[in-house]
This record gives structure tokens, C-alpha cells and sequence, in this order.
């Protein structure tokens, strides 16, 4: 239970800093993409040193941190509302496209 309480301080602590829904939805976008995006350079550029060094600090995603503390049908509610995020997420990048045009 221990991922609840980090889980649990880490959106608090974004609510706090943005004090809006959509900013805290941006930052959980940006989180897992800057993940992603390391873990793309370390399975791709064939330097050892650098490989290990994402490996041993950096996670794959925000869904592998979920899987990794959490187990059960906590880890299922977790990835579903991690969805659900993402799924604004997509709703806010798109009215904003649509807003540009």
C-alpha cells in the first residue's frame, strides 16, 4: 500500500503547484512521454553506459511504475484511470489543434 500514499502525494503535490485539472493532465502526459522517450534512447543507442544508466534509474512508463508497486485490482483501477487521462489528454490536444486552425 505503500504506492497509494506515493500515488496519492504526487497528485497532490501537482494539484497544488498547476491548481488546475488540465494543467495536472498535461503534466502526467509530459511525465510519461519524457519516460517513453528514454526508454526508446536506451534500447537504441548502442552505448552500454548510457543503456544502464535509464535502465537502473528511469522507469519504462507511468503504467510499468503502476505494475511494478502495485498488484491486484488496484494495479487495474490505477491503469484504468491512467487511461481515462490519457484519454483527456487526447481531448485537450485536440481542442487546442482545432482552436489553432
Amino acid at each position: 500500500m505503500d504506492v497509494v500514499v506515493i500515488v496519492l502525494v504526487i497528485i497532490a503535490i501537482a494539484v497544488m503547484i498547476f491548481k488546475r485539472f488540465s494543467s495536472v493532465v498535461y503534466y502526467i502526459g509530459i511525465v510519461d512521454i519524457f519516460l517513453r522517450v528514454l526508454d526508446f534512447i536506451a534500447n537504441n543507442i548502442p552505448v552500454p553506459a548510457l543503456t544502464n544508466f535509464i535502465n537502473s534509474y528511469f522507469p519504462n512508463s507511468i503504467s510499468h511504475i503502476i505494475e511494478i508497486y502495485s498488484s491486484g485490482i488496484f494495479t487495474t483501477v490505477l491503469l484504468w484511470a491512467l487511461c481515462i487521462i490519457y484519454i483527456i489528454l487526447l481531448f485537450y490536444l485536440i481542442r487546442t489543434f482545432w482552436k489553432k486552425k
